[in-house]
């Protein structure tokens, strides 16, 4: 403890000198008389208030210093990863190898303060990894690295960091990026075996995670074999046990090999596959010979009904074109006379088709009633193709199916006039105009033989578009002749011209003409097809392929009616596995209507989820879906230890190696590092005590006493 003054100490000796001088002449003669005895009293008081303010006139700083002396903290990181099982010659995966080397390096550094920590993808507290064996799907050495500096408690030391691992890290960066600037040196303890082992493992599987009914689905898969001797294995393709394809290859002695495999995907639905790979004798491990994917199968048949107001070529047309494609299930239904059909009668629920393809319809010979059921199930949400024919009853359209086409007729009409067709500018960057026909300029369609337009007036309904209309003589005409457009959210198309039947028969020359009116009939039904993701609320799996043992995730968007983000909606998540067990879970928000669950680490196995959004208590919508959680080999591609980035993880972070036989050298080593020297710190604390307030209640206090007792002696 030091005080210093901000003057020089003799100033303040003969200061005081002073002030004992006035206290005494002050106090020589009192009126009244007082005895000695009172009077030293209170010119000692008077001295203490005076010389205590002149002191702190010289502002006086007290100064303290304070020595602490602290021994670093080593950080011990063990490798909590499935591959850390395999070190020992059986392969029978229980980790007891590890256990006991974790235990000889703890003994070995008994004394030293030590943090145990494991880790995988992240950090994790020692015990729980213990009991529950090694079992990290992946690792990555730079993450653990990085969470373990960041994550040293405060006023602690950091010592060296003692990394035990078999080097083989499958996720993250390269760790030698961040151990060549690290803040302290990094021991690596090899662990594992370096020697070839027999083994046959699935390398990589490539596949498309989303396919359709009826598609053949490729997969390749990349297998890698060490020391496999030639042998010949079975590869096979399977789902819920049935074996979809096999193939028998042989395996190369050391190297990899590719093998395609592939089955016709027929059920709708999440479907869970499984690879594998048949075992060769003394490999040494089983468990990187099975790979499960998850592949998203869509129902691309589509029920399509079509209905004729008469037999006629367009409608004959129509209908072998839509034959033709064998993801349609095509019923038609031609008009005989009222309320009868070529075909049978009307089906009896109209609202189940994918699409309503109207030929001529309704015709001359149409009854009322059955307009009006077609227009009701139309307006319910059946996408409908309308094309204009001879038989057409213009009358019958205005009445019955006003708000339900893209076009309703003005001033009807039952004349028909020859035009070409052409389309507009917004044809150019419609899909529906994507003829794939490259080299075919546009003026293709001037060698089309002519339309047949009948000559109503027609009306469009708000955000319809024009994508054709009529032409004579290369004038142009304010006639529509191609109209698509929504009604609500139902997609509706209608084509005002009778005689395109005629573009399928043509001379040679005019082939690649045809065919591209061919490819833009298919691109009419498959717009109509296609439906715009209207949904309030959507909720996805983040990733594509989910392992066991990963972190699983969904992510969502909520929407309000306007379709605007909704930012403070209430989102509730039920997952519920194959056997029926349900996990609630609470989305949280991530800002501008997003929305993340995160689900932790799931079994394998098929899942499904319902979601639902509210806001202030009311219901935005429910989205559902399901996901599949493969199990993953990802562990046991690789059985060898990399005992070579040990060595220069070591290296390059002013660290040392040590093999696993070296452990009993470990202690010697690690005291040799100078990061292991013990930290003195000296903590300086400096007061100023001219701005204390107990020295100003000192002063008051003295002078108090002074008064009150010249006071109570009646002095003047």
């Amino acid at each position: 403890m030091i005080i210093t003054l901000g003057e020089h100490p003799l100033l303040l000796g003969l200061g005081l000198f002073a002030l004992a001088a006035a206290a005494w002449w002050s106090y020589r003669r009192t009126t009244p008389e007082l005895p000695l005895v009172p009077r030293a009293a209170l010119g000692t008081v008077r001295f203490m208030a005076l010389g205590l303010i002149l002191f702190l006139l010289f502002e006086p700083l007290w100064t303290r210093e304070r020595s602490d002396v602290r021994t670093p903290l080593v950080h011990f990181l063990v490798d909590a990863s499935q591959s850390m099982s395999l070190s020992g010659s059986d392969g029978t995966g229980q980790g007891s190898d590890v256990h006991s080397r974790i235990d000889a390096i703890e003994n070995e550094l008994s004394g030293i303060p030590l943090r145990t920590l494991f880790h995988g993808t992240a950090l994790v507290p020692a015990d729980s990894v213990r009991a529950d064996s090694f079992a990290a799907p992946q690792t990555d050495l730079d993450r653990a690295l990085r969470q373990l500096i960041d994550n040293i408690p405060e006023g602690v030391v950091p010592g060296p960091v003692i990394l035990l691992s078999d080097g083989l890290y499958n996720t993250g960066a390269n760790p030698l990026a961040i151990a060549e600037r690290y803040p302290v040196p990094i021991i690596a303890i090899a662990h594992g075996d370096t020697t070839r082992r027999r083994d046959v493992r699935i390398q990589q599987v490539l596949f498309n995670s989303l396919s359709y009914t009826g598609s053949d689905v490729p997969v390749r898969v990349r297998i890698r074999s060490e020391g496999a001797g030639e042998q010949p294995t079975n590869v096979t393709l399977s789902r819920d046990g049935q074996i979809l394809d096999n193939v028998t290859t042989t395996l190369p002695d050391t190297g990899e090999i590719v093998v395609d495999l592939s089955y016709t995907a027929e059920d709708p639905g999440l479907q869970r596959l499984q690879i594998m790979v048949s075992e060769i004798p003394g490999e040494a491990n089983t468990r990187n010979n099975v790979e499960e994917i998850g592949l998203q199968v869509l129902d691309q048949r589509k029920r399509v009904l079509l209905v004729a107001g008469s037999p006629s070529p367009e409608t004959a047309a129509w209908r072998r074109h839509l034959e033709s494609d064998p993801d349609i299930e095509l019923a038609t239904r031609i008009q005989k006379q009222p309320g009868q059909w070529h075909e049978g009668p009307l089906p009896d629920s109209l609202e189940s088709w994918d699409l309503f393809v109207l030929v001529g319809f309704p015709g001359q010979a149409s009854s009322s009633s059955d307009s009006q059921r077609l227009a009701e199930a139309a307006g319910s949400g059946v996408p409908t193709l309308f094309v204009a024919d001879r038989s057409l009853d213009t009358g019958m359209l205005a009445r019955d199916w006003s708000g339900v086409l893209a076009v309703t007729p003005d001033a009807p009409r039952q004349s028909w006039a020859e035009v070409s067709f052409r389309p507009r500018p917004a044809a150019s960057t419609h899909p529906v105009f994507d003829h794939g026909q490259s080299g075919l300029d546009e003026g293709f369609w001037q060698r089309m033989f002519p339309v047949m337009a009948n000559e109503t007036r027609w009306n469009l309904l708000p955000g319809a578009s024009v994508l054709a209309g009529a032409s004579v003589r290369d004038v142009d005409l304010d006639q529509p002749l191609f109209v698509v457009g929504r009604v609500g959210q139902t997609r509706t198309a209608a084509l005002l011209a009778s005689g395109t039947w005629r573009w399928r028969l043509v001379p040679k020359d005019l082939e690649r003409e045809s065919a591209a009116w061919l490819r833009i009939q298919e691109n009419i039904v498959s717009w109509l097809y296609a439906t715009d993701d209207e949904r309030l609320v959507r909720v996805s799996p983040a990733s594509v392929r989910m392992a066991e043992g990963t972190p699983i995730m969904l992510t969502g968007e909520v929407y309000d009616e306007t379709l605007a983000p909704e930012p403070n909606a209430r989102v509730s998540l039920t997952v519920r596995s194959a056997d029926g067990t349900e996990l609630p879970v609470g989305m949280q928000p991530v800002g501008q209507g997003r929305y993340t669950a995160d689900l932790g680490r799931l079994p394998a196995g098929e899942y499904t989820y319902t979601a639902t959004a509210s806001v202030g208590g009311e219901d935005l919508g429910t989205d559902r879906g399901e996901f599949v959680v493969g199990q993953q080999s990802l562990e046991f591609r690789t059985t060898q230890a990399d005992y070579n980035l040990m060595a220069q993880l070591a290296g390059v972070s002013g660290g040392v190696f040590i093999a696993p036989d070296e452990i009993s050298m470990l202690r010697e080593r690690l005291m040799d590092l100078p990061a292991m020297r013990t930290v003195t710190r000296t903590m300086v604390s400096q007061n100023r005590l001219w701005q204390k307030y107990p020295f100003l209640v000192a002063i008051l206090i003295l002078l108090t006493i002074e008064w009150f007792f010249r006071k109570r002696l009646g002095m003047v």
